[in-house]
């Protein structure tokens, strides 16, 4: 890629979200974001309700293998960013 393009996939699914086999989780610091890696490499994230029902948000592509380790990437205090390896790297 060059220049200042950027290709941002979007996803939606339907009642239920695709089967996802969990491979690692994290909790944010709002309490209210779970970001789960799986198997297959996607990354999802959930909406964490106070009634603590737990809803898709997102589903994200980049890795070709398994989800090894998500960790926070805090640049400011407004703002929440995750940091994904995989076993390929």
């Amino acid at each position: 890629m060059t220049g200042n393009s950027l290709v941002l996939p979007i996803v939606l699914w339907g009642r239920k979200a695709p089967t996802h086999c969990i491979s690692t989780v994290l909790v944010m610091d709002d309490m209210a974001t779970i970001v789960t890696g799986c198997h297959d490499g996607q990354i999802c994230l959930w909406d964490l309700s106070s009634e603590l029902e737990i809803h898709p948000r997102a589903l994200l592509f980049g890795h070709t293998a398994s989800i090894t380790c998500l960790s926070k990437a805090c640049a400011s205090t407004d703002r929440q960013y995750i940091v994904s390896a995989s076993e390929s790297g």
